[in-house]
């Protein structure tokens, strides 16, 4: 199960960020993560139930306890090799839309990239 794998860098990522903010702005210290948000490849080969439930099950006893996990699909560009039609795919029919052809070329589309974090945070008065 990679999931497992996947989460905990990501995990490591978003808590990394939270202690480098704290660190430059112990005024406005971050208190939870409330959501994180990344961009899934549609060929990526993730299970996003597992890797949600993996999420929640590493997050606990971390600002990112309770955080949501959205998981948004990157579009898959591609070129049809029949008619050489340029198209995005954002499902796995590799199927060109024009021509209807299956000699379809792409590249990537394998990746998990965290996009954004959405937080809570504690600002501190300096009276």
């Amino acid at each position: 199960m990679h999931e497992a794998s996947l989460v905990q860098g990501l995990l490591g990522m978003a808590l990394k960020a939270v202690e480098e903010h704290n660190a430059a702005h112990p005024e406005n210290r971050v208190t939870r993560i409330q959501e994180i948000v990344c961009e899934l490849g549609l060929i990526a080969c993730v299970e996003a139930r597992t890797l949600t439930a993996c999420f929640e099950l590493f997050a606990e006893g971390t600002v990112a306890e309770a955080a949501t996990l959205t998981l948004n699909t990157a579009p898959l560009a591609c070129r049809c090799e029949s008619c050489g039609h340029a198209f995005s795919l954002t499902q796995r029919r590799f199927v060109c839309p024009a021509c209807g052809g299956e000699n379809i070329h792409f590249s990537g589309g394998h990746g998990l990239t965290l996009q954004s974090l959405r937080v809570e945070s504690e600002e501190t008065d300096h009276d």
